[in-house]
């Protein structure tokens, strides 16, 4: 696409969201809903073989309410462990037009998923990522680099910025900025959380000035706290407070689904942290339990491109995650499938509540918002999640610096023992790190004992090559 006319076509989209309010977006959605299930059901001989077993008629089926109540929920089990390839793929697919094969993380205990892109939708991805970088980084304002740290493959195309593909080399994203970062006018950096830590003390030790660069990132692959993102911002010179400096915000995607299906704004972050500084706006949106539990991640979504839901919820609308991908191209149509995230959907009337106690002097996102609590497998058996473990890690910056990022937690005799990596080449004493932990843990949660060690003798970091996702909590 030309890059002058693909710049109007963003500014255009802009302009419209700026007009649109996100239940007319979702209206929209949902016309196009009804028709990515028909061809499904037409399609996809997986997906017929599941209707017919839950008794679902593709006839009866002609609003988005019988969608609700009368379509199975899709997981990995009960179709990529389940059916072969081609019953998955839909029939009007053309095989030999297949560009790109996508896979999840396999870090759970039902193996691989994959996600299929033919060559016309991969001509249409470096818009659609480019759409997404100019909603939150104004590349079309800035000159940019992005550098792509994620691992497993993932790679990024654009018309409009730089990309480089380092995956999980620290010492090549940092040779990168000091040898080409003048050159922009911002960089973004795209991680996980773990191997973003890495990669600030390897720059760190290196004697790397962040200051001499505008300088974003996109966090993926997991959740993380608050006292997380204040780490990142520290170490990279980004003033959280400030919409003049860079952001630090999280994507989400589902393999089998695709890339960024939901992602953190300036304005979502800002009621994360007002959140946290504020526990009764979380009462008012989530009940008295909140107090207690870990901040979720306030995100948008598109409602043109995936159709969401969250089932089984509790009395505060908290549930699974369910996604309908809409795009009448994809080869592997999956209807009301299940992520194994814990969601809840926020109202627009919700949300104008909670923008206004805020009195930050902003407005709620024009997309529609859900509030990403995380895998449900995080949550230990007490009810504890594995997500106050991260917010404890970078809670003191006195010891987040001594600490790698991964830790193991497991029950033993009633307790929680949490298990802690220390940095490579860290000189403190790990009894002193962990005594400190202890004791701020203790002051909420009496059942659990910390224990630290040195980088090479953390039991479970044999396997800590950041290609895969680390397991902190088997569960």
């Amino acid at each position: 696409m030309n890059p002058i006319f693909a710049r109007l076509c963003r500014r255009i989209i802009r302009y419209q969201l700026a007009r649109t309010t996100s239940d007319q977006l979702i209206q929209l959605g949902k016309k196009k809903l009804i028709r990515a299930f028909r061809r499904a059901a037409r399609c996809s001989s997986a997906y017929q073989i599941l209707l017919s077993e839950h008794g679902a008629s593709v006839n009866d089926i002609t609003t988005v309410d019988d969608f609700l109540q009368r379509c199975p929920v899709l997981e990995k089990a009960n179709t990529f462990r389940r059916f072969s390839i081609d019953q998955l793929i839909a029939s009007d697919t053309d095989k030999s037009q297949l560009a790109s094969i996508l896979t999840s993380s396999g870090h759970g205990s039902n193996g691989f998923a994959i996600g299929l892109g033919t060559r016309k939708q991969l001509k249409s991805t470096a818009s659609l990522i480019d759409m997404g970088l100019e909603l939150a980084f104004d590349i079309d304002r800035y000159k940019t680099l992005l550098i792509n740290c994620l691992p497993m493959g993932v790679t990024f195309q654009s018309d409009t910025v730089c990309v480089a593909n380092v995956s999980v080399r620290e010492d090549m994203a940092c040779a990168i900025v000091e040898q080409a970062g003048a050159a922009f006018e911002q960089i973004i950096l795209c991680g996980d959380p773990i191997f973003l830590k890495k990669l600030c003390d390897f720059s760190q030790n290196k004697g790397l000035d962040w200051r001499r660069y505008r300088v974003n990132v996109i966090v993926g692959e997991e959740t993380f706290s608050e006292s997380f993102r204040d780490y990142l911002a520290l170490a990279l010179n980004i003033n959280l407070d400030h919409p003049a400096s860079g952001l630090i915000g999280s994507s989400m995607g589902v393999g089998e689904l695709g890339l960024n299906l939901f992602n953190e704004t300036r304005e979502t972050i800002a009621m994360r942290r007002a959140c946290m500084a504020q526990p009764d706006l979380l009462v008012d949106l989530f009940g008295n339990s909140a107090i207690d539990a870990p901040v979720p991640s306030f995100m948008v979504f598109n409602p043109m491109r995936t159709f969401v839901e969250v089932v089984n919820t509790d009395s505060h609308g908290n549930g699974d995650l369910l996604v309908s991908m809409l795009d009448p191209d994809v080869p592997i149509p999956l209807m009301r499938y299940k992520t194994g995230d814990k969601a809840r959907l926020l109202s627009a009337v919700e949300l104008n509540e909670v923008y206004e106690k805020i009195n930050l002097g902003i407005s709620p996102p024009s997309l529609p918002v859900i509030a990403l609590h995380g895998r449900a497998k995080d949550y230990l058996p007490d009810g504890m999640h594995l997500d106050y473990f991260k917010h404890m890690l970078y809670a003191n910056p006195s010891i987040s610096v001594h600490v790698s990022g991964a830790f193991r937690l497991t029950l033993t005799g009633g307790c929680v023992l949490w298990e802690v990596q220390l940095q490579y080449g860290n000189k403190t004493s790990p009894q002193e790190i962990a005594s400190v932990l202890q004791n701020a843990i203790a002051a909420t949660h009496e059942k659990v004992e910390t224990i630290c060690y040195p980088y090479h003798d953390f039991p479970y970091g044999k396997s800590l090559d950041y290609e895969r996702k680390f397991v902190y909590w088997p569960g």
